[in-house]
């Protein structure tokens, strides 16, 4: 009969004053893995969340055909269009930045929108909605007060 060591653990533990103290190094390992991941998830989960919820945004630029000035009426109805986020004219009004959903509009609906309302716009660029903010970040930065 082999000699079973778990049977006469307890006894040796006594006997050789053996005590569990503190955390063993596999709870100690899980800890700090959590921490970790949890540190990880908490820098890249707003970015995720960023990054879903403008995936489908795009940005489409107007200009008025005659170099005038963007009506605030027209601004505001742009705005008001299904799948559009925000429809913002500059600081000099002449130009239009129309932040819409490509999933639920196009370019094509926002110029027979102009149409309908009897304003020639042409459209200047259309462009991801990241990529722009990316580059107004840029162009902040480099901007003299």
């Amino acid at each position: 009969m082999a000699y079973d060591l778990e049977k006469y653990r307890v006894k040796r533990e006594k006997v050789l004053g053996v005590r569990k103290r503190g955390l063993s190094f596999g709870s100690a390992a899980a800890l700090v893995a959590a921490v970790i991941l949890i540190g990880l998830g908490g820098l890249a989960l707003p970015r995720v969340v960023d990054y879903l919820a403008n995936k489908n945004l795009d940005d489409a630029i107007y200009k008025l055909a005659d170099t005038g000035a963007w009506s605030a009426e027209v601004v505001k109805e742009a705005a008001a269009l299904p799948g559009v986020r925000t429809a913002l004219a500059d600081n000099h009004d002449t130009r239009l930045v129309v932040t819409f959903d490509r999933l639920v509009t196009t370019t094509a609906k926002l110029d027979s929108f102009f149409t309908r309302q009897g304003v020639q716009a042409e459209l200047l660029n259309t462009m991801d909605h990241r990529h722009r903010m990316t580059i107004l970040k840029k162009e902040g930065q480099f901007e003299t007060p």
